[in-house]
């Protein structure tokens, strides 16, 4: 009995191990490294091959739109993975193609049926949308990236103005697959505390969780490299605004994010000199409270900083020390109020106050709020007050 019993539970082993039945060789895959989505123009040569549907049959809507998307594909054995003494550049490690499509999958159709391998989203490492598309609303984009497991949670989603081509047309000399030095930028950024880390999986829980929208990094083609520039903020599925850098660097204060990446200018009042300041260290307390029935927030900023640079004099001591900390916690209330001000009157949450208010007060959000745009109700008109404290603890090598 007992040998049978391990023969059998043997053979129900053996059947569900199943093995690598998805497997398909690196030789026989198509990898898209990066992927831009544009609105198609109405002087394009738009070509849609009859692979999802015949021609004339597809369901489109009266607001129907043809999306434009490019993707850049790595050419094989041109990618180098390690340091190279050849004269590789970024020209010849990729390749560029345009497909049309009324929707992410179609567009994806049609582009296979032009490529001999299979087409492969496992290496992608951004996608970058037009801020046009994005203002019309990401939800039909973010179901097709959630539904194919192909695709990385750690990726990139970029909002740019204009043409996203033209973010995939960047090619720096500095390395030869512009792809990787586009996520490189990001990454960087988000080391140096120029971003947050609004990766593409924390994008969709942001999109999904009920009182919290998303943010998502907001870049500009120079040329031959990109310029971060700000974030771009949602409404549910839709960009209704955007921040500058030096609003992105308030954001994170926000949030109490560390490293800081952002360099404050002060001009204390009735005085001469202007000061560089760098934040060191940042920490944040969000408090929420029912007053009188509704919410009130309170957020309780503490940052440490250094003065980089002084200018216009040459006489910093302990009291002016103390008026450049009055002078930046002063205006930094100021600016971090006018940031909240601003996303308010968006109706966007991206710090996710209503998240914190279904947590803390659910019975409350159960009878009061109930849903997003209960709360985006609530939200326009919400109390927040905000505390800035500043202390700077190195003015380096120049004193008196």
């Amino acid at each position: 009995m007992k040998k049978f019993l391990l023969s059998f539970a043997l053979m129900n082993t053996v059947l569900l191990l199943c093995g690598c039945w998805d497997r398909y060789e690196i030789e026989e895959r198509a990898n898209i490294l990066a992927l831009s989505i544009d609105i198609a123009d109405e002087g394009d040569d738009i070509v849609m091959h009859e692979v999802t549907h015949a021609k004339g049959e597809f369901p489109v809507t009266e607001d129907q739109v043809v999306y434009k998307m490019t993707a850049q594909l790595a050419v094989p054995g041109k990618v180098m993975l390690g340091p190279s003494g050849g004269e590789t550049n970024s020209e010849e490690t990729d390749w560029l193609l345009v497909a049309y499509g009324y929707s992410m999958k179609d567009a994806l159709s049609n582009l296979q049926q032009e490529l001999a391998e299979r087409i492969y989203l496992g290496h992608i490492q951004i996608i970058v949308v037009s801020d046009k598309i994005a203002k019309s609303g990401l939800k039909d984009i973010m179901d097709f990236l959630r539904r194919d497991f192909e695709v990385r949670r750690t990726s990139w989603l970029m909002v740019t103005e204009g043409d996203a081509q033209e973010i995939l047309k960047a090619t720096p000399p500095v390395q030869t697959v512009p792809s990787l030095y586009l996520a490189n930028t990001l990454q960087d950024a988000v080391r140096y505390g120029k971003l947050p880390g609004e990766y593409l999986g924390k994008i969709w829980i942001d999109f999904s969780d009920i009182g919290v929208d998303a943010m998502v990094p907001l870049v500009k083609s120079k040329g031959d490299h990109i310029l971060v520039d700000g974030l771009a903020y949602f409404r549910g599925y839709k960009m209704v605004g955007k921040l500058s850098p030096t609003e992105t660097g308030a954001v994170l204060a926000l949030q109490g994010e560390n490293p800081a990446g952002y360099t404050n200018v002060v001009k204390p009042e009735n005085q001469k000199g202007v000061y560089l300041v760098k934040p060191l260290r940042r920490k944040s307390k969000i408090s929420i409270d029912l007053v009188n029935g509704q919410p009130k927030v309170s957020i309780h900023v503490k940052i440490e900083g250094f003065i980089e640079e002084e200018l216009y004099t040459n006489d910093l001591n302990e009291k002016k020390l103390e008026e450049i900390e009055k002078t930046i916690s002063k205006f930094g209330e100021k600016s971090l109020l006018a940031l909240m001000k601003k996303l308010q009157e968006d109706e966007s949450d991206p710090l996710g106050l209503g998240a914190m208010v279904r947590a803390y007060y659910p019975k409350y959000w159960n009878e009061k709020v109930k849903d997003n745009e209960g709360w985006y109700k609530v939200y326009k008109d919400l109390d927040i007050t905000i505390h800035l404290d500043y202390k700077i603890r190195r003015t380096g090598l120049e004193w008196g």
